[in-house]
């Protein structure tokens, strides 16, 4: 039985059983072959754009006796996709506007016909993402982080035309942060770029991703403070998000510690 990274294993975990799914960027097929030989699904198809990661799909393929089973297509995309064939869709491993213009290109020419659940893991550009499946009718199911090497990962899972929505009432402010039942608002701004039910759920790896985000701005902010024609507009809006970003540091922090202390375990110093 071939065994899943941690990152792989958590969009495995999202894939609705007995479903019938399109791996796009499969690589060397780990995922479906997975997928199919735990019997969780009975059908896989695994599109490759490129030769080599093409070739190796469909020998790992061969070699844990799927074949019948697991359709390894070439081409880009949803391109080898026939509408109403699949009714999930994982993505993994690509920029977040990368993943945006496949789906994109899909809704266009019918291939997300019959497709209720996408399991998405954008390397990065995830705030321009999620904000376009909102409008284009995708709801929030689930949004988790995975840690893998030095890297920590977003996987984010959405059904079709259900009713919840992401908290965003809760979140940006529409009430104020002494009403607000987490105690802070957002803009909407750091709600799409962090997530949504990440933030709600205070997922305990949130703090570090917002952490890299800090350090990262920060640096762009003395940039611009040390640069010689000073941008001043460009200034006072990196200091308000980091500012936010720092409220949302402190926020995650105490979260964690009372959280923390609410499992039976001890608070943070």
């Amino acid at each position: 039985m071939p065994e899943l990274s941690p990152r792989l294993q958590r969009i495995a975990d999202a894939v609705p059983q007995g479903s019938f799914l399109a791996d796009i960027g499969t690589d060397h097929a780990y995922l479906p072959v997975y997928l199919v030989k735990k019997g969780i699904i009975p059908r896989a198809i695994g599109v490759e754009v490129h030769p080599g990661p093409l070739e190796a799909a469909k020998q790992h393929v061969i070699a844990f006796r799927v074949s019948e089973q697991i359709d390894i297509r070439p081409g880009d995309g949803l391109a080898p996709l026939h509408p109403g064939e699949v009714q999930a869709i994982t993505i993994a491993g690509m920029g977040g506007g990368t993943i945006q213009s496949i789906l994109e290109a899909g809704e266009k020419t019918g291939k997300l016909t019959g497709v209720s659940r996408l399991i998405l893991q954008p390397l990065e550009g995830a705030k321009e993402l999620r904000q376009w499946l909102s409008g284009h009718g995708w709801s929030f199911v689930e949004e988790d982080l995975v840690a893998e090497g030095h890297r920590i990962y977003e996987v984010i899972v959405l059904d079709k035309n259900i009713k919840s929505e992401p908290p965003m009432t809760i979140l940006s402010g529409t009430a104020s942060s002494e009403t607000s039942p987490l105690g802070i608002s957002f803009s909407e701004d750091v709600i799409w770029e962090l997530g949504p039910l990440l933030l709600q759920n205070r997922h305990p790896l949130l703090i570090q991703v917002v952490e890299r985000l800090l350090e990262r701005d920060r640096r762009a902010l003395e940039g611009l403070q040390r640069a010689r024609n000073r941008d001043e507009s460009a200034i006072k809006k990196k200091k308000m998000r980091v500012e936010e970003l720092e409220r949302v540091r402190v926020w995650l922090s105490h979260a964690l510690g009372s959280l923390s202390g609410s499992n039976g375990l001890p608070p943070k110093a």
